[in-house]
């Protein structure tokens, strides 16, 4: 995966960005294109009219974000609306389809050697191409260190405040015009703690449906708040000295009755996951074991009830467009503000590498 080192003004960022990531941006576009086309019937001219949608909302939420994304454009040589179509990718095509892929975990102090905040990214086998790890130095936010695709400024990773943010996708059939999904992951980055991460997205600021597991490590005190959010409200749940754990569906019985089951897009993959990581956790538990970084390692790898397992393969005679597939798995240690990521699969990645901050 190739590494990128950011710094300057959020124009300068995006501009590194693209100019160093151009084949990765290009490829995001190629990518997405194809998807759209195949999930929603939909042309890459009507996906740009539709992100164009969020700019009011962008511009008065935080200005930066379209000036790194401006950027991105240029240093790519692409157009500002095919950026801004990606980064609107979940509301643009996505949350009529099913949800499919990733299963995250939060693991605090006692029960682990350190606050832990981790998760596989499992999407269509063609995006592993576009991925990048973005190091970014901010001129009036915080350092991040991130995973995303190229040309998306906001994904997962953490900041060296050692907030640090994961994501599931969830999908219900509505949204709003508002602060689509991976600018919501993106402020939260920009936050310097839990409790500004959390005010940046409440109240229905986010177009739409996503799970965020937000955590923060603290030697006299870690937390972590997953946050389930939809376009007709959020449900919370924090810990302090145990575990959260999401996948792919809504867990909040009030939020389902608040949306509507009919308006529930869900695959049966989702509950499979869910079961066997709450399983695996509570198992190490019970052993009387301390959660170490090698041990979610093995939580990752799993592959119970393959193939609609933690650990995703690519399944014969698929497409590379449809077929899911575990990207990477990511783990950070948000004490020591690491980032240990595995590309392509846990069980035996292509490549491993380990990023902290200076």
């Amino acid at each position: 995966m190739k590494a990128l080192y950011l710094s300057g003004t959020a124009f300068d960022i995006g501009k590194q960005h693209g100019t160093q990531a151009k084949e990765e941006v290009h490829h995001s576009l190629d990518s997405y294109e194809r998807l759209f086309w195949y999930e929603a019937n939909m042309k890459w001219k009507h996906a740009i009219e539709l992100g164009k949608l969020h700019l009011d909302y962008i511009e008065k939420t935080n200005i930066a974000l379209l000036d790194e994304m401006e950027g991105i454009a240029k240093g790519a040589s692409v157009s500002f609306h095919d950026i801004l179509a990606l980064n609107a990718r979940s509301e643009i095509a996505l949350t009529n389809n099913k949800s499919d892929g990733c299963t995250s975990v939060a693991l605090m102090p006692t029960i682990a050697e350190s606050a832990f905040l981790g998760q596989t990214w499992d999407w269509r086998a063609s995006q592993s191409k576009s991925l990048i790890f973005t190091n970014i130095k901010q001129n009036d936010a915080p350092e991040i260190n991130m995973v995303t695709e190229g040309g998306i400024i906001g994904k997962i990773g953490l900041n060296a405040y050692g907030l640090g943010v994961c994501l599931n996708a969830l999908r219900a059939n509505m949204k709003s015009n508002k602060l689509p999904v991976h600018l919501g992951l993106r402020e939260i980055l920009n936050s310097i703690d839990l409790n500004e991460a959390l005010e940046k997205i409440r109240d229905q600021k986010i177009a739409s449906s996503a799970n965020f597991l937000i955590a923060q490590g603290d030697k006299s005190g870690a937390k972590a708040t997953n946050v389930e959010i939809s376009p007709v409200g959020e449900d919370r749940k924090t810990t302090r000295d145990n575990f959260l754990y999401h996948t792919n569906h809504f867990y909040s019985a009030r939020l389902v009755d608040q949306i509507g089951k009919e308006k529930l897009n869900t695959t049966e993959n989702t509950f499979y996951r869910a079961s066997r990581i709450k399983k695996l956790i509570n198992n190490t538990i019970n052993d009387k074991k301390i959660i170490t970084t090698d041990i979610i390692r093995q939580w990752f790898s799993d592959h119970e009830h393959y193939p609609n397992s933690i650990c995703r393969h690519m399944e014969e005679d698929s497409s590379e467009y449809t077929s899911t597939v575990t990207a990477f798995s990511i783990i950070m240690d948000l004490n020591k503000h690491n980032l240990y990521l595995m590309e392509g699969q846990a069980c035996n990645p292509s490549e491993i590498a380990n990023f902290h901050f200076n």
